[in-house]
């Protein structure tokens, strides 16, 4: 991880990417974070793999998250959920989006969608 100025790790993000191409997975988990790992390691493929090993599908999968680095997981997800306090393109990439973080919003999501699960196995949901 790589801590500093935004507009300073938009451009090494760039470059990295340019220089590394699929070899690592690059990407800023926050305007300020620039986190490099290992190709194709993601918080969507590790659910995908949780998923598996429980013999669940996605569609079954609601994901939380407000970071650039949720992204992945908010696409994978049967129902993807930004919180309030998500950085815009997280708010974009979602199904829904919920109350921030100090408002509780994966209780208020979990409210919404586990209350009644039907709405998770039908996929009717709607951005509140």
């Amino acid at each position: 991880m790589v801590s500093g100025k935004e507009q300073c790790l938009e451009k090494l993000e760039r470059k990295l990417q340019s220089y590394f191409g699929n070899q690592l997975s690059i990407y800023r988990s926050e305007p300020f974070f620039l986190e490099i790992m290992p190709a194709n390691v993601n918080k969507a493929q590790a659910l995908e793999k949780l998923l598996k090993y429980l013999k669940y599908n996605r569609k079954m999968l609601i994901a939380c998250g407000g970071g650039l680095n949720d992204i992945s997981m908010i696409e994978y997800a049967g129902i993807g959920v930004a919180m309030g306090n998500a950085q815009d393109i997280v708010k974009e990439k979602a199904d829904f989006i919920t109350k921030s973080n100090a408002e509780d919003g994966v209780a208020n999501a979990i409210d919404i969608f586990w209350a009644d699960n039907k709405k998770i196995m039908s996929g009717e949901h709607e951005n509140n």
